[in-house]
């Protein structure tokens, strides 16, 4: 009869390192990509590559005389703006470095086509 107590603690520890292993996995802001769509139709897209520096890629994907504008901001006691970058008109997409600090603040992606009216994404990521 005692095998029963040994058996609950042994599941008890296993849940317990699962619940360790599952908490230490990557940033929640890896490979985040926000798709800007207009018409049914993706316009433009920004991608956060995780690796150091972190890296941010804001691409023009529709030729329709339009570019986009991609924004970083930070919050702390309100947000604030940190990287700008916009993209069209040429190939290839446009970028910039931005180092993501762990568990430091809450950032927002925010992606915005170019053209009349106001079309655009938003996206809060915390990196861990």
């Amino acid at each position: 009869m005692r095998k029963l107590p040994y058996a609950r603690a042994a599941v008890a520890t296993a849940g317990a390192f699962a619940l360790i292993a599952a908490g230490s996995g990557t940033a929640s802001a890896a490979d985040t990509t926000l798709r800007l769509s207009r018409s049914g139709h993706t316009i433009g897209t920004m991608t956060h590559l995780d690796p150091d520096p972190d890296t941010f890629r804001v691409c023009d994907t529709r030729a329709d005389g339009h570019g986009v504008t991609g924004k970083l901001y930070m919050y702390m006691a309100g947000w604030q703006l940190k990287e700008t970058k916009q993209d069209g008109g040429d190939a290839g997409c446009g970028s910039f470095d931005y180092n993501v600090v762990p568990y430091a603040a809450k950032y927002l992606m925010k992606l915005c086509w170019n053209g009349p009216g106001d079309v655009c994404v938003t996206k809060e990521f915390t990196a861990d």
